[in-house]
């Protein structure tokens, strides 16, 4: 079989939103096949099932489309239901299933490829991050747009970019250098900036050197599997759990003071500036008393508070409605 699944290729798992196939060579193919592969309850129950069967009987597999996007990210129609009929219990189910997920590619048995096109967004790159390595088609735009719609990345995108902005930066440089590199990287989810292609998503920090690009869409899937094999080949060693190195008060002081700025030049409004604060919150492990390595639950864990705490707040329900709305249109 061709890298591309066949006409009548046989999915090995299969709902309305995906399908995992066997594309030869001990690879498989977890096809996302959904309206803008909006990630809903089943998108990431079937991924994990679909881990479950590539442990167990493949070598790898590669994350991937066949549509226009990757994936925009969650189901905000269904999220604003649930948290104007204040249904945390649903909420956090969720984004617990979606850090789980993200978990479990990070830390799975087998290299996991994503294969990115056009757009992957909010819980879409969540995913991205989540996999060992990225073939990124040249144009994709990847991006933590959580802020625009009152929310923060909360199925592990927040921690995820708090261990990325000072990995391999806490040894050899001084504390205002750590603060230095803490505002850029934060100041790229708080103004939920998207990758224009695939060099600038690197330099925001949403690819690493290592991940690749194809420039012809019709190669990238023939491209991914080849990683994919290149990983199995080169003695593939699966991830350990990960201590991440925060900034605690040190680095919200900071941030906030520059946030303080920008709501007294007028360049945020005031919720602007609360989601900004509650996101420094986070990206900090929280309030402690000096700079230190935290474990990578404790981040998620605040993740996840904050981002249903926002699930409550009027302006953010405001602002979901208005992002909608400009989707009809």
């Amino acid at each position: 079989m061709s890298t591309y699944k066949s006409a009548d290729s046989k999915p090995i798992l299969s709902n309305e939103v995906a399908s995992l196939f066997d594309i030869g060579d001990g690879i498989t193919y977890f096809e996302l096949h959904s309206k803008l592969n909006i990630i809903q309850d089943n998108t990431l129950e079937i991924i994990d099932s679909a881990l479950d069967e590539v442990e167990t009987n493949y070598s790898g597999m590669v994350l991937g489309t066949e549509e226009d996007h990757f994936s925009v990210g969650l189901n905000l129609i269904l999220l604003l239901e649930r948290a104007q009929s204040k249904n945390w219990d649903a909420i956090s189910h969720t984004l617990r299933n979606l850090q789980m997920v993200c978990s479990r590619l990070r830390y799975s048995k087998v290299p996991v490829v994503a294969a990115t096109v056009g757009m992957a967004l909010g819980g879409g790159c969540e995913l991205v991050f989540g996999t060992d390595a990225v073939q990124a088609d040249t144009n994709s735009k990847l991006g933590l747009v959580e802020l625009r719609v009152g929310l923060i990345p909360g199925g592990g995108g927040t921690t995820e970019m708090a261990y990325r902005c000072l990995e391999g930066n806490y040894t050899n440089t001084s504390l205002q250098q750590q603060l230095s590199s803490l505002w850029l990287c934060f100041d790229t989810i708080r103004q939920a900036k998207v990758s224009e292609n695939y060099e600038d998503a690197q330099k925001l920090g949403f690819l690493h050197e290592n991940d690749q690009n194809t420039s012809q869409r019709n190669n990238l899937l023939h491209d991914a599997k080849q990683f994919v094999n290149s990983l199995c080949k080169n003695g593939y060693t699966p991830s350990k759990p990960r201590k991440i190195y925060v900034l605690g008060k040190e680095g919200i002081n900071h941030i906030n003071s520059q946030i303080q700025q920008l709501r007294q030049e007028g360049t945020i409004n005031d919720y602007e500036q609360t989601l900004a604060e509650k996101l420094a919150y986070v990206f900090c492990g929280g309030m402690l008393s000096e700079p230190q390595f935290a474990n990578e639950q404790h981040l998620l864990d605040l993740e996840h508070d904050v981002f249903l705490s926002l699930c409550g707040e009027s302006n953010t329900h405001a602002l979901i409605e208005s992002t909608l709305n400009k989707g009809k249109s």
